[in-house]
């Protein structure tokens, strides 16, 4: 399978579809790995081509002991990057991978043509995620999967319990606890909106209308921060590509194509 090492963390990437149209680098959310684009992947073809990979700490990557850091995190995106080839390229990240997208357009990262900015924020309360990291530590995955759950998609979606959402669930219980944890403690100790304003790419901030965990004021903040950035809404929770896949691309793909 592709890898590639940034620092001592090999990191598990891989590239879809025809290579000669235009790349699109796609970032998951924490507790999830690549398989969220899964929905939207053959439609996504149609148009680029499309590049994943797991965060470290998730999926196929590597899990190293230890707290990361949002700089970290992007630094292993940008050698997925340059392991791919990618001269020039779009980027849509979902929460954890909007915060890298975040970092990436805030160092102006050389090829980057347009960023999507979906269920994200530039900052968080740190006792929110002291406090999953304290679960974590007592009980493992399952310690914390009801509430990841309940979060990621609306009551009614949950109630369903469908294959796609079982798949969600299945993987977040996969991920071992220090490396999901590592990335909570990044995301903890981040704040981006200082950096907000060095982002001078077109930018499509997503918000989802029954987002508990990125609500519309999160959204707007970025908005109001990175310049010309437009507004999105979409009838999902915090993970769309899961819940209303036709719709989530519907809404994302004109953005890119413009």
């Amino acid at each position: 399978m592709p890898v590639v090492t940034n620092g001592s963390c090999r990191l598990y990437w891989r590239g879809d579809g025809d290579a000669t149209l235009p790349a699109l680098v796609l970032g998951n959310s924490l507790g999830t790995d690549f398989s969220l684009w899964d929905p939207m992947l053959d439609a996504l073809m149609k148009h680029f081509y499309v590049v994943r990979y797991d965060s470290r700490g998730h999926g196929g990557s590597e899990a190293p002991q230890g707290d990361y850091s949002l700089a970290q995190l992007t630094d292993d995106a940008q050698a997925v990057i340059a392991a791919a080839r990618l001269t020039s390229y779009d980027y849509w990240g979902i929460s954890l991978g909007g915060m890298v997208g975040m970092e990436l357009g805030a160092r102006r990262a050389i090829g980057l043509k347009h960023l999507v900015l979906s269920n994200t924020s530039a900052e968080f309360d740190a006792g929110i995620w002291d406090a999953r990291m304290a679960a974590l530590k007592q009980g493992g995955m399952p310690a914390i999967i009801d509430g990841v759950i309940g979060r990621f998609f609306t009551p009614d979606f949950v109630a369903k319990n469908t294959i796609e959402l079982k798949r969600v669930r299945n993987t977040a219980l996969s991920h071992a606890p220090h490396g999901y944890a590592g990335c909570c403690t990044a995301i903890r100790d981040m704040d981006l909106y200082p950096r907000l304003a060095n982002i001078q790419v077109p930018t499509l901030v997503v918000v989802g209308d029954f987002d508990l965990s990125t609500p519309l004021a999160r959204g707007q903040a970025l908005v109001e921060r990175i310049k010309g950035a437009k507004l999105a809404m979409v009838p999902s929770a915090h993970i769309p590509p899961t819940e209303i896949p036709e719709q989530y691309l519907s809404t994302v793909l004109p953005f890119l194509k413009s």
